[in-house]
């Protein structure tokens, strides 16, 4: 049993404690760790003025890098498609910027941006799957069916952007059915296109939480892309786990990263004249690029040349003769009675 005398040692040790803690703290330790919280003070304040002077100079070393890679772009690209009809297909979360962005550079690379389209979250959602079943029954008197019903409406898509008849009219119709649409137009097309530029989001992260809808729009958006015949680049952000790592994985389109950074000012334009020629690519700065910068294909215009019927020789061998000027082997004719 505790008794009383125990109470009291333990009262008189608790105060002998708290006694030296209070002289040694007012004494002999107070210089000590006054002077050692007041270095870790100074320390962490020195850290963090550096912290920031590196990140002012970081950031100006970004801008000079974004400013001349913009001011080399246009020299770079200049001409690379030249006479190509390209349109514009505007993602999901694809922002206005980004588009006026990159009209303006295809313009730049010499490119007739002939039209800009917006593709709306019925393309991709799980809940309009029913939706995009029944239409796609419904396309066979405009286009050949697919094997699925995403491949059909790709298909009807693409006549939309190269068709010049009623059939491509009554399908711009269709597909903007209000109640149910499926694209929106921000410029009309205005001539047939040669190849089309897919723009996603910016920043496309991955949530913490799981997201059943996105897993379906990415497995749709991969099957959307799949079924793209036309010469297409899809350029969006994008790590692991999102549409552009999953393309990148497939191999079936080209891909550029980091859209609104000044190298896919150059990749864009480059990846369509590869894919133009039939390459497929992925470029940038995210996982799966190949390289940060690519090079162009130069696309091969396809000319006659006219034979010159006053001397009838081969354009592509001029020097030969038509043999109609000679013997009918293409010899000098001789008469029988001379050798």
């Amino acid at each position: 049993m505790v008794d009383f005398r125990y109470h009291l040692v333990s009262l008189i040790a608790v105060f002998m404690a708290l006694g030296i803690g209070v002289i040694l703290g007012a004494g002999p330790l107070q210089n000590s760790i006054g002077s050692v919280l007041t270095d870790q003070v100074d320390s962490l304040r020195d850290s963090r003025n550096e912290a920031w002077a590196q990140a002012e100079e970081s950031q100006r070393e970004s801008d000079a890098y974004r400013e001349g890679m913009e001011i080399l772009s246009e020299d770079v690209i200049a001409g690379t498609l030249e006479g190509q009809n390209v349109t514009i297909v505007a993602l999901p979360g694809a922002g206005d910027d980004a588009i006026a962005t990159h009209r303006e550079n295809l313009e730049a690379a010499g490119a007739s941006v002939t039209g800009t389209l917006r593709v709306t979250e019925e393309f991709f959602s799980e809940s309009g799957a029913s939706y995009r079943t029944a239409l796609s029954g419904q396309l066979d008197t405009y286009v050949e069916p697919a094997d699925n019903p995403m491949g059909t409406l790709v298909r009807g898509l693409e006549l939309i952007l190269t068709g010049t008849d009623q059939s491509a009219s009554t399908l711009l119709e269709v597909y903007q059915s209000s109640d149910n649409a499926l694209i929106e137009v921000v410029d009309p097309v205005t001539a047939p296109a040669d190849a089309i530029l897919f723009l996603g989001v910016t920043a496309d992260e991955i949530p913490e939480e799981p997201d059943t809808n996105r897993d379906a729009i990415i497995a749709n958006g991969a099957e959307f892309f799949s079924a793209i015949e036309l010469p297409a680049v899809y350029s969006a952000d994008g790590q692991a786990g999102t549409l552009l790592a999953t393309l990148r994985g497939e191999g079936s389109v080209s891909t550029v990263d980091s859209p609104m950074d000044a190298t896919a000012l150059i990749n864009v334009p480059f990846a369509l004249t590869q894919e133009i020629s039939g390459n497929a690519v992925a470029w940038g700065m995210a996982e799966g690029a190949e390289t940060v910068l690519g090079s162009p294909m130069p696309i091969q215009a396809v000319s006659e040349v006219p034979v010159d019927e006053g001397t009838g020789t081969d354009p592509a061998n001029p020097d030969s003769t038509d043999p109609t000027d000679a013997g009918t082997d293409g010899t000098e004719e001789t008469d029988p009675a001379t050798p």
